[in-house]
């Protein structure tokens, strides 16, 4: 793991390490593709890193560092956080392709057609705000209950449309 006590054969320099690569090419690999991201970061922290001060390569682990090791604990959460808003970014888009290629798929489609049952019961709708709209709503004015009414009237309907008496 990266962040260890090293030596640099290059220049002297005895400290901390850094990890190798660039955190930023991680934040992209963890917006776009989160598999790669994580083998990148995966391939960042092993090792013993590279030198703090010059950014050769060329190091080896040491005991003479005095003070405890920074933490990375922040560079973690921001990764995790891109790959979760990277993931959302692919579902939408993922979502927002399939909308689109059944849209274009279905576009000489003709409408789907109506059930008799669909038909009786838009026509059931229509009778009641009839009945509900000249005030003879539960009981029409001829004792009869306006549901049983529009449910007769409404049997068989080929077009959905209550047709007032």
């Amino acid at each position: 793991m990266a962040n260890k006590c090293i030596s640099c054969n290059n220049c002297g320099h005895v400290g901390w390490s850094k990890n190798r690569g660039n955190f930023l090419i991680t934040l992209v690999l963890a917006f776009f593709f989160l598999l790669p991201a994580i083998v990148y970061e995966i391939w960042r922290r092993t090792g013993v890193g590279v030198c703090e001060n010059c950014g050769s390569d060329l190091v080896a682990p040491s005991r003479a560092c005095a003070t405890s090791k920074p933490s990375d604990v922040g560079d973690l959460i921001v990764l995790g956080v891109l790959g979760i808003i990277g993931g959302i970014v692919v579902m939408v888009l993922y979502a927002l392709v399939d909308v689109a290629i059944n849209a274009y798929t279905n576009r000489n489609a003709p409408p789907p057609q109506l059930t008799q049952r669909e038909y009786e019961g838009s026509c059931m709708m229509r009778g009641i705000k009839y009945y509900q709209s000249i005030k003879q709503h539960p009981i029409t004015s001829s004792g009869e209950l306006v549901l049983d009414k529009v449910q007769a009237d409404c049997k068989g309907s080929k077009d959905g449309n209550y047709k007032a008496p």
